[in-house]
């Protein structure tokens, strides 16, 4: 079913209704029914009725990606193969590292200013530091542990994710998982 020939009813405003929490959707909601029968021209509604779905969807994604925030990860190490254009770093990180945290690695190891914008898209998730009042452009924070967001992804070895940095540059690295590794972490009692 494509979003763009969905009809707009009061029915499936409701249905769409039970299936968020979140205030700021449930007032888009509560305001476009006020709109169906109004003299408002077609494509305002169109255009609020499909920002509802897109809110809901990242709720959606929002708390599926919240089953996996807690996991521990420290006896699994990543290895990464970090590419632009012809420049290749490799890294060996733990999987508690914090995507900000590798974001900043990045940035220092090919030589940018930490001062841009930029998000992490790990398989159909994007994630990146907090920029918007109503957060729609991620759909987690950076602060998200590597070995999470890989996880909820369901990436493995040979796997590729992207970090885009600079929305205005677009400077885009591409990232491939090459090795996933167990560790052996003593714990001690």
């Amino acid at each position: 079913m494509e979003k763009k020939n969905i009809e707009i009813t009061e029915d499936k405003l409701e249905e769409l209704e039970k299936q968020t929490k979140d205030k700021f959707t449930n007032k888009l909601i509560t305001d476009l029914k006020k709109q169906i029968n109004s003299n408002e021209p077609e494509m305002f509604k169109r255009l609020n009725f499909l920002r509802i779905i897109e809110l809901i969807e990242h709720e959606n994604k929002g708390n599926k990606l919240d089953k996996f925030r807690n996991n521990k990860y420290k006896d699994i190490a990543f290895e990464l193969e970090i590419s632009l254009r012809s420049k290749k770093r490799k890294m060996t990180l733990n999987g508690e590292f914090l995507l900000n945290e590798i974001s900043n690695m990045i940035q220092k190891e090919f030589d940018l200013e930490p001062m841009h914008l930029y998000e992490f898209q790990i398989g159909k998730y994007k994630f990146g530091p907090e920029c918007d009042e109503w957060q729609e452009i991620f759909d987690s924070l950076d602060d998200y542990k590597l070995g999470s967001a890989i996880s909820a992804a369901g990436l493995d070895r040979g796997d590729k994710l992207k970090f885009l940095y600079d929305f205005g540059d677009k400077i885009l690295f591409s990232i491939e998982i090459l090795d996933v590794k167990k560790l052996n972490v003593d714990v001690k009692k």
